[in-house]
């Protein structure tokens, strides 16, 4: 019998940090960015050791439209596919991806009024 390990209070601990990043992020590149940024924290705060990365080893599906990636290069080098099959890390990050989707898609859809925010123009 195999022992579950549990990170939920890792979890708690980035939750909160982690749903006032997505009320800030004021477009899809801000979701993206700080769902890598959450994720590289929890990673960091959870493996003992981690190979060196970057965003791209970490990202949303934008193919799937739901769900996240990890690079080949970061499972193999901390050990997460042994890690995601014994512990709820998976179902960790993929309620952070889900959180994450949702703010995406709310914002794709409202691109025009998330451009004026970031480029207003003058006199409106």
């Amino acid at each position: 019998m195999t022992v579950q390990r549990s990170f939920s209070a890792q979890e708690q601990e980035f939750r909160s940090s982690f749903r006032e990043m997505m009320v800030q992020a004021e477009s899809t590149e801000d979701v993206k960015k700080f769902f890598y940024q959450t994720v590289r924290d929890l990673l960091v705060d959870i493996c003992e050791t981690l190979p060196d990365f970057n965003i791209p080893d970490i990202q949303l599906d934008l193919e799937k439209d739901e769900g996240y990636l990890l690079s080949d290069s970061l499972m193999e080098g901390a050990g997460l596919r042994e890690l995601m099959q014994e512990s709820d890390l998976d179902a960790i990050l993929g309620r952070l991806s889900e959180n994450a989707w949702n703010r995406y898609h709310h914002l794709e859809k409202n691109s025009a009024k998330s451009e004026q925010k970031i480029y207003p123009v003058p006199g409106r």
